[in-house]
């Protein structure tokens, strides 16, 4: 069996954002995406314009706008890092995450193992959910260009969502 990691959570999170399991390469480096080739941070670094030098400044975009990053999966058994190679999954207490941060109303799955799993698990959570492609460099089924397109577009839309409710709720006080 090999285990995930915990999740990380900004203050005051709003939108999830849920892989399936980290890569061999991820576990070994003890970094959400740590395979180089992967699009996630650099997406990431794209839709916010900050820096993704270090592992702490990728951390920092999550923690700065109002997300969580973590995995459906919490320990699975695999060979490789193939998603297909999954089998004997635990699944995340993802729905205890949603109660103790009654703010999350959107979760971002991370391609279709992430998708599939959630729907299993947690479709009866009262939280938008919206599938994006996979940032693995295995995904090669959209082309680079409509993948970084379709992830920004997403992420600040949601996001955008956020802010209007917030300011929205501010303004009733």
């Amino acid at each position: 069996m090999i285990v995930g990691f915990d999740p990380i959570i900004a203050e005051e999170p709003r939108v999830m954002i849920l892989g399936s399991m980290p890569s061999v390469t991820s576990l070994e480096r003890r970094q959400y995406y740590g395979y180089r080739h992967n699009r996630f941070w650099p997406i990431l670094s794209a839709c916010f314009s900050m820096p993704i030098d270090t592992y702490e400044q990728k951390k920092e975009i999550i923690l700065r706008h109002h997300l969580v990053l973590w995995d459906v999966i919490h320990a699975c058994e695999r060979e490789g890092s193939l998603d297909s190679r999954i089998h004997a999954e635990v699944v995340n207490p993802i729905d205890a995450l949603t109660e103790a941060y009654p703010l999350i109303h959107t979760v971002i799955c991370n391609g279709k193992k992430s998708e599939t799993l959630y729907q299993r698990h947690f479709a009866h959570l009262p939280l938008k959910q919206i599938y994006l492609p996979s940032t693995s460099n295995a995904n090669r089924t959209i082309k680079e260009e409509a993948l970084f397109a379709c992830w920004i577009d997403t992420l600040r839309s949601v996001l955008e969502q956020s802010n209007d409710t917030k300011r929205k709720g501010n303004r009733g006080k």
